[in-house]
């Protein structure tokens, strides 16, 4: 009976060794698996940081490039928002030789962009961001790691957005008064030549006047801009037309626009039926394109004073995802709401108090278009 339990004694002491000597094994063990699989994810957030600050550099030079067309300036902006997204709480530095230049294209309709690096038709930025550059990141566990110190790269491109655009243009009788005038229906504006009652052209310093030269300048812009555009044009007053359907030939658009300048009517100010008139356009155009960025202009210098809520002609318009850029001209416009319908359009607003700004407007509004990562 003793020796019995002399055996068990000795059997459960002999179980409890090997368990402790294989605890001395496993617990280590287990501790570099767990610290391995920490470094593991720690390195996966690296990536994911590194991403976030290539795409934003990539989108920030892309777009200065696209309103500046200054190389200098563009890769100032990539650096500063490089700087501005830090990698695991690191902040990187992005030089000069990770930024590429040069043009995407699609061989063909939804077909993948693909880059070429050039100095010709800039409309896209290649960032290939690499930690190493500026210094190793480390790992947070070390046990069983020989280098505590490792590096990430990930490559950004951005695209200008090729632009389906539409502008829709107030030609109510207030755009015949100057933008420092206070429109009236009892006094005709102060440069009307004598006997002149909406009968005749366009009094000079109108704002019609001012609308037209803006919109010559956004043109221009785009011609010689990184994206490929195309314009179309309604235009409204008392009631809408739809004047120009989507086109490359940007001299139609102001073409068109003159035509209204002799004689220049009198009308009320219907903003909503505009907004359709250009939804229509830009929706059913036979030039439109399925791979565009559909984009409307919205231009007035009045109140809705006639016809549909503009709100709900907004909604629909940002149902079918066209992005609403919207401009009151001089301080009888009213701004609220069209704050509102560009914020509905996932656009901005811009207000304009004179001929200067309401070029400096449409000169952003031209750099603004979207920006597409396509890489």
């Amino acid at each position: 009976m003793n020796a019995r339990k002399k055996l068990n004694r000795l059997s459960k002491n002999t179980k409890h060794g090997i368990v402790l000597i294989l605890m001395v094994f496993i617990i280590p063990m287990l501790l570099i698996v767990a610290g391995f699989a920490i470094n593991l994810s720690y390195m996966e957030l690296a990536r994911t940081d590194l991403q976030i600050a290539s795409d934003s550099a990539s989108r920030a030079a892309c777009r200065t490039f696209g309103y500046t067309s200054n190389i200098n300036a563009a890769r100032s902006a990539a650096k500063k928002a490089a700087t501005n997204n830090p990698v695991m709480g690191k902040v990187l530095t992005l030089h000069d030789k990770d930024i590429i230049f040069g043009t995407s294209s699609r061989p063909s309709p939804g077909s993948k962009y693909l880059f070429t690096p050039s100095s010709k038709k800039i409309n896209s930025v290649n960032i290939d961001f690499q930690s190493a550059a500026s210094g190793s990141i480390q790992l947070p566990i070390r046990i069983g790691v020989s280098n505590p110190n490792f590096a990430v790269a990930q490559r950004a491109i951005a695209t200008q957005a090729d632009v389906d655009i539409v502008l829709v243009v107030d030609r109510s009788g207030s755009m015949a008064y100057a933008v420092d005038e206070i429109s009236s229906p009892t006094v005709l504006p102060k440069k009307a030549p004598k006997g002149w009652d909406f009968n005749g052209p366009v009094p000079p310093y109108a704002r019609w006047t001012d609308a037209l030269d803006a919109i010559d300048i956004f043109l221009n812009d785009l011609s010689s801009g990184p994206q490929n555009a195309t314009v179309g044009l309604a235009t409204y007053s008392h009631y809408s037309t739809i004047d120009l359907n989507l086109t490359s030939n940007f001299a139609d658009v102001s073409q068109v626009l003159k035509t209204y300048s002799n004689p220049f009517n009198a009308g009320g100010t219907n903003i909503g039926d505009g907004i359709y008139s250009g939804l229509t356009n830009i929706l059913y155009s036979p030039n439109r394109r399925s791979e565009a960025v559909p984009v409307m202009i919205l231009l007035t210098d009045g109140i809705q004073n006639w016809g549909p809520s503009p709100t709900d002609a907004a909604y629909e318009a940002a149902d079918t995802d066209v992005i609403i850029y919207t401009i009151t001209f001089s301080d009888e416009a009213a701004q609220a709401p069209m704050i509102e319908i560009a914020n509905i359009g996932k656009g901005k607003h811009y207000h304009a108090k004179d001929a200067n700004t309401l070029q400096n407007a449409f000169k952003e509004i031209a750099g603004d278009l979207p920006v597409l990562l396509t890489q």
